[in-house]
This record gives C-alpha cells, sequence and structure tokens, in this order.
C-alpha cells in the first residue's frame, strides 16, 4: 500500500462511477463527484490551491 503524499491533490476517475472524484491530501476521496473530467480538474485546482498542494491529474481510460 502506498503511503499518501501530504501535498498532493489528486483527480481521477472513480472506479465504482462513470465519473470524476478528487482525493485530498489526506487520502480520502472526496463526496462530490464530477460528471466530466475537465469540472473536476477545475475544482481539484481550486481545492489545490486552498490546500497548498500540488495537482495531479489521473487519467487511465485507455483498457
Amino acid at each position: 500500500m502506498k503511503k499518501a503524499n501530504k501535498t498532493k491533490v489528486t483527480c481521477r476517475p472513480c472506479k465504482e462511477e462513470n465519473n470524476w472524484e478528487i482525493e485530498a491530501p489526506n487520502g480520502k476521496v472526496l463526496s462530490k463527484h464530477y460528471n466530466t473530467k475537465s469540472e473536476c480538474v477545475k475544482a481539484g485546482r481550486q481545492y489545490a490551491a486552498e490546500c497548498g498542494a500540488t495537482l495531479y491529474i489521473e487519467d487511465y481510460d485507455k483498457k
């Protein structure tokens, strides 16, 4: 199990739903999910700025 980076906010596709989610620096996924990647990245960018964290975008839609 990898250790969560305390200065990282991650936008990624949700594993259970066909939408996007944001993982907070503490490793927990925020309850709000987003319909599109662009909506998620916009919210993630703002959240990362508020936390003083770096934004990472995981995109694994190529299976």
